[in-house]
């Protein structure tokens, strides 16, 4: 969905030359009204495709020009690097630089403690990595205690703010029941104690000890109470409520505060988001005004109204009216094996051999889905990449190469900068890019600060470019968006898990509003779970959508194909795109094609880059040129029959 037409350029001219102080985006009249509203505190409901991080940017962008702002003394915090980066990228384009702080709360509120014990002359904290390891040691004199339950109890203890002894009383008796809860305080306990006496810090420590020492320490609070004048916080539905305590700290009793959030998307309750923080933001701040952002400029209107119908929302419409857009599209399967191979062949018919595997992402409950479907796609030779999983930091390469990092204290910068220009790809160059990010970003960055910092990172941070089709879980693709999405495992029990929890509906919200053209659905009627294969129903949700659609016909797919028969066929084979298919069937092409066109095999790919592109299989003309080295004439010319032939899709030689 595009901007709409009366959308005008905001910007303003110095009249004493006529020159453009500044020149900001193209925004809507309500994205207007948001950006120029003088009111604070100031909260920003904005729904999906609402241009959210545009308002964001260009309000922040807006006050610094017009002098209401300091940007040395701007407090943007997000909850992801990924996000923080983009919001710095964008204000820089704008101009607008020497920002005060950028960041998560994490990053942010470590940051503020490491300076504090420098300032007093104590070590800096050692951050942990994660809390499982050493609660698995101890855990073993609480017999009754299983540890991933025990985890998240303490996972969620630690969000809301809770002490052991709080826990052990009514929240806890509630959640798990007397006897659990009890002995959870106690790992708690021993847990905090194992921490205090080696001097360890714990993800959420890290937001508590900031809290605390700007409650407990004038001189540190009115240090940073200088230091940050003006806050603006991004995605404030899942802020927990440590994160708002540690916030009101930063704020005192300043009002300086714009806010943004959608009370739709709020899917993170079971990791401790108090979605009320959002909703009943006027208690806590009784003089803040409100704005709303309506509109959606990043969806076709047929999958903005298949989102609404999951929230139960119908579209009002006369019969008569006109619905652009494609609808949504479904398919069904008899096993996920065989939904996995569906979803392949869609991919490979929905794609233009020059555009992108990335436009395209696979979005499904867990990520025990997404392992099958990555399993298949590696045998059918199709390129993905996993988004917001952050296992990269476990690699053996990777460890190396922070090792490495870290014990450059001296010559960190320099080290940082060497080895992002040495580094080619991969995780290795995604960790040295953060690197340079955090060396920019930190006028004394070492090497032990930016180990730590690591550790503030969600696993959406680490992800570094490589052209394949995203696979994402449906919460780890909130915030990000696709021209053409494929929700995967619709099916009842599934999704949802429990159809009376609200918070499933908004999961499967958030999942459909990432398309932005094309979306299809799919579901198998038997699924393993714990070693046992069920028989599954197709989720009741899945016919909300169906009566979004003005012709539910239109939504049926059948891709049970003999493509899909052939692709099992060569699937269980295990030749299915393999190099020396690609290259027979090259081969066979080229031979076949020069003698029908009456040239030389050479004047459609030479002999000797044959093995290559067999090998390397690109799977776009900006790859196959990487490759090959062909000029550009020949490339349009030749290039899209090349790679359909590859792609086992010969086309007709004529």
């Amino acid at each position: 969905m595009t901007e709409s037409s009366d959308a005008v350029e905001f910007g303003s001219t110095d009249p004493r030359n006529g020159v453009p102080t500044l020149s900001l985006d193209v925004l809507s009249r309500e994205q207007q009204l948001a950006v120029n509203c003088d009111d604070h505190p100031l909260r920003i409901l904005a729904g999906p495709g609402a241009g959210k991080t545009r308002v964001l940017t260009n309000r922040i962008a807006r006050r610094v020009n017009e002098g209401s702002a300091d940007a040395r003394r701007i407090l943007a915090l997000t909850f992801t690097r990924r996000a923080a980066n983009e919001l710095r990228t964008r204000l820089n384009k704008m101009g607008i630089r020497d920002l005060g702080g950028v960041g998560t709360f994490h990053s942010t509120a470590l940051s503020q403690i490491r300076q504090y014990r420098a300032d007093h002359g104590k070590r800096p904290p050692t951050v942990l990595a994660s809390r499982r390891p050493i609660l698995s040691e101890l855990i073993g004199d609480f017999p009754n205690l299983q540890l991933p339950m025990a985890t998240i109890e303490i996972d969620w203890l630690n969000s809301q703010n809770l002490t052991a002894d709080e826990y052990r009383h009514r929240p806890g008796v509630m959640r798990v029941g007397e006897k659990l809860a009890s002995q959870i305080a106690s790992l708690q306990t021993t847990f905090v104690a194992y921490k205090k006496r080696r001097g360890l810090l714990d993800f959420d420590d890290i937001l508590v000890e900031c809290t605390s020492l700007l409650k407990s320490d004038k001189a540190f609070r009115d240090a940073q109470h200088w230091v940050f004048r003006h806050f603006f916080v991004d995605e404030f539905q899942d802020l927990n409520p440590v994160q708002f305590d540690l916030l009101r700290s930063w704020l005192g009793d300043r009002t300086d505060l714009c806010i943004v959030g959608d009370p739709d998307q709020s899917i993170y309750g079971w990791n401790g988001a108090d979605s009320s923080l959002l909703s009943d933001f006027n208690d806590y701040f009784p003089s803040a005004k409100t704005v709303s952002l309506l509109d959606n400029h990043r969806s076709q209107p047929q999958i903005i109204r298949a989102a609404n119908a999951v929230l139960g929302r119908t579209s009002e419409e006369t019969s008569d009216e006109i619905v652009v857009g494609k609808p949504p599209t479904t398919s069904s399967f008899p096993t996920e094996t065989a939904e996995a191979i569906g979803i392949a062949q869609y991919l490979r018919e929905v794609r233009a051999p020059e555009t992108h595997w990335s436009s395209h992402a696979v979005l499904a409950r867990t990520n025990g889905q997404l392992a099958l479907i990555a399993q298949i796609f590696d045998q059918l030779k199709l390129p993905y990449r996993f988004r917001g999983q952050g296992g990269i930091l476990k690699r053996p390469e990777v460890k190396d190469l922070v090792d490495q990092l870290c014990l450059s204290d001296s010559n960190f910068s320099a080290l940082a900068n060497d080895l992002f220009e040495e580094l080619d790809r991969g995780p290795q160059k995604r960790i040295a890019e953060l690197a340079v990010q955090y060396a920019r970003e930190n006028f004394n960055a070492s090497g032990s600060a930016f180990r730590d910092w690591l550790r503030t990172l969600r696993p959406g941070d680490f992800e570094h470019p490589i052209d394949g089709v995203d696979l994402a879980t449906f919460h780890s693709a909130k915030g990000l968006e696709w021209p053409s999405v494929i929700i995967a495992g619709l099916e009842e029990g599934f999704v949802p898990i429990r159809a009376d929890d609200p918070e499933e509906r908004r999961l499967l919200y958030v999942a459909v509003s990432r398309a932005q053209q094309r979306l299809h659905l799919t579901w198998s009627k038997s699924r393993e779970h714990g070693g046992v294969t069920r028989t599954r129903e197709p989720s009741p949700w899945l016919s909300l959508i169906a009566a979004s659609v003005r012709n539910p016909a239109e939504m049926s797919r059948d891709l049970t194909t003999q493509y899909l028969a052939e692709a099992r066929r060569n699937l269980d084979l295990g030749i299915q795109g393999d190099a020396a298919s690609r290259n027979q069937r090259l081969t066979s092409w080229i031979d076949r094609t020069a003698r029908a066109r009456r040239i030389e095999p050479s004047a459609l790919l030479p002999k000797h880059l044959i093995s290559e592109v067999a090998e390397q299989f690109p799977t776009n003309l900006s790859e196959l040129a990487d490759i090959t080295g062909l000029g550009e004439a020949r490339l349009s010319r030749v290039g899209p029959e090349i790679l359909k032939v590859i792609a086992s899709d010969e086309p007709k030689a004529n």
